[in-house]
């Protein structure tokens, strides 16, 4: 069973991994830190652990998203709109993001965090409808699609063959986009990520490699 506490205003959250060979520290937010360890290691050695390195922890300077007065969703449905009030509006599914003072200010960059996330929902049907083109151009079959909020995951293939997708994926270019619903399509007949699975892949996406780590580096 995980566990939660709170420390000097940070959010603790103790999470036992099977294949954690070390206790693991990430901040994940300026106010959350997610302590991973091998399932048989005490709590109190985990926690232990993470105190011998919370001033550590506390000098680090979380580096948050900063979005620009200029900023562009794929398909500009987000409009940043500079005005007398804060305000955001979805109007026949175009996301307006009326914001007042200092554009950098904390708490207007969190408003249009949350608007963009409004606005990739919408974009996010893009993803269904590629989804299934590319199913029928190299003919897969999978039972339902739907998408998701996720911080890690960008898909995923059920053994019911059903897809999910992460919305944030619209923040990436169309070919990795591709490769993502490629990678979840071949899972439909392979269910692993053996030499069989990714010689499948590289069928339909050759160039996945480079993709993949595009990918990985955001």
């Amino acid at each position: 069973m995980n566990k939660t506490e709170t420390i000097d205003n940070y959010k603790i959250n103790y999470k036992k991994h099977c294949f954690s060979k070390s206790i693991k520290i990430t901040l994940k937010t300026e106010d959350s830190i997610l302590v991973t360890m091998p399932y048989l290691c005490p709590y109190k050695k985990a926690r232990d652990f993470l105190l011998a390195n919370l001033d550590k922890i506390k000098s680090f300077r979380f580096e948050t998203k900063k979005y620009s007065p200029d900023f562009k969703t794929k398909f500009d449905t987000l409009k940043i709109i500079q005005s007398d009030y804060n305000k955001t509006v979805v109007k026949k599914n175009i996301v307006y993001f009326y914001y007042f003072g200092d554009f950098y200010d904390k708490s207007i960059q969190k408003e249009l965090k949350t608007a963009h996330l409004k606005a990739l929902k919408i974009e996010s049907n893009y993803l269904l409808d590629r989804l299934s083109y590319l199913a029928k151009k190299y003919g897969f079959d999978y039972q339902k699609a739907a998408l998701r909020n996720q911080k890690t995951r960008f898909g995923s293939c059920s053994y019911q063959n059903n897809i999910n997708l992460n919305i944030n994926l619209m923040t990436y270019d169309f070919d990795i986009i591709d490769y993502v619903l490629i990678h979840e399509l071949v899972h439909t007949k392979v269910k692993n990520h053996s030499s069989v699975f990714w010689a499948e892949v590289e069928k339909y996406c050759p160039n996945y490699r480079e993709l993949r780590k595009r990918l990985k580096q955001g």
